[in-house]
């Protein structure tokens, strides 16, 4: 079975037009999720879910196969972001956003290790999260 890359929808005169992506959120803040998807969901992304630790993650990813994940680093319980997005990778081909509040060398090369279409230090912007959004999205239609 192919891989959802960018579906297609027609426009108003038979054009064809790429749909905004489809976004799982992974974060054990709930504020900070909440925050994430509105944002997303008022620039048009499908928000597909928010998951608080890894099991929910894969599930929600393996359900809903999204084109990007934005991963908080520490999650729920024992759960690790990185660790976390290495398996979903393994699985399925994902874009991940890393967003976290350490930005240490030491967290930024762990996270490097996994290719991450992008890291966000929180706080962050709208702005920010949409245009790593939009940047993971582009290379996600490239690789699928």
């Amino acid at each position: 079975m192919m891989p959802y890359c960018g579906a297609r929808t027609t426009g108003a005169h038979g054009q064809r037009q790429l749909s905004m992506a489809k976004v799982l959120i992974v974060e054990d803040e709930l504020l900070v999720a909440e925050a994430m998807s509105h944002f997303l969901g008022h620039a048009g992304h499908n928000v597909v879910g928010i998951a608080k630790d890894e099991v929910s993650a894969l599930s929600q990813a393996a359900a809903e196969n999204p084109d990007v994940v934005l991963m908080d680093v520490r999650l729920a319980g024992a759960s690790d972001g990185i660790k976390t997005a290495h398996k979903m990778q393994a699985q399925q081909p994902v874009d991940v956003v890393f967003v976290t509040a350490s930005g240490d060398p030491r967290t930024r090369a762990r996270a490097a290790a996994a290719q991450p279409a992008g890291f966000i230090l929180k706080p962050f912007s709208s702005e920010e999260l949409l245009n790593a959004v939009a940047t993971a999205e582009r290379r996600h239609r490239k690789t699928c």
